[in-house]
C-alpha cells in the first residue's frame, strides 16, 4: 500500500478520540479537526473512532478502516441517531446517519494509498 492521509473534522458536540489498529492516536474535541499520517507499511488500517460526553463517558463507537482488499466506514448504531458522517476515499463518496458499515467500491480502491477524509456532525 502506498501512504495514506486521514483528515477528520469533529463538527459534533461531543469531543472525538481516534485509535488506529497501528497504534496511533489523536483526537479533536467539539468543532475540531485532526489528520492523521500513515506510511507504506501501515497496512489495512482500522481507525476506532470514540465519542465522548462532557462527563468522559463514552457515549458512542464508529470505525474508518482501509486497505489494498477492501475499505468502508462507520458512524456507530445506536437506538437514537447521535451523530452523522459524511466524506471520501480517494475522491470516492460516502455517507450515513445511524447506517452501520458503508463498504466503499472498488475494492482495492485505497491500493495504492491516498486520502480519506470525514466530517462527523450531530444528527
Amino acid at each position: 500500500m502506498g501512504p495514506v492521509t486521514f483528515n477528520i473534522k469533529n463538527e459534533t458536540k461531543y469531543d472525538l478520540r481516534v485509535q488506529a489498529s497501528n497504534g496511533a492516536t489523536a483526537g479533536a474535541v467539539s468543532g475540531a479537526g485532526t489528520q492523521m499520517d500513515f506510511t507504506p507499511d501501515d497496512t489495512n488500517i482500522t481507525c476506532a473512532m470514540r465519542w465522548y460526553d462532557q462527563t468522559g463517558t463514552c457515549i458512542l463507537q464508529g470505525s474508518v478502516a482501509w486497505s489494498a482488499g477492501g475499505s468502508g466506514a462507520d458512524d456507530g448504531w445506536t437506538s437514537s441517531n447521535i451523530i452523522c458522517m459524511s466524506g471520501s476515499m480517494n475522491g470516492e463518496s460516502f455517507s450515513g446517519c445511524n447506517e452501520g458499515w458503508v463498504e466503499m467500491q472498488p475494492f482495492n480502491l485505497m491500493a495504492n494509498g491516498g486520502e480519506v477524509s470525514v466530517t462527523y456532525t450531530n444528527a
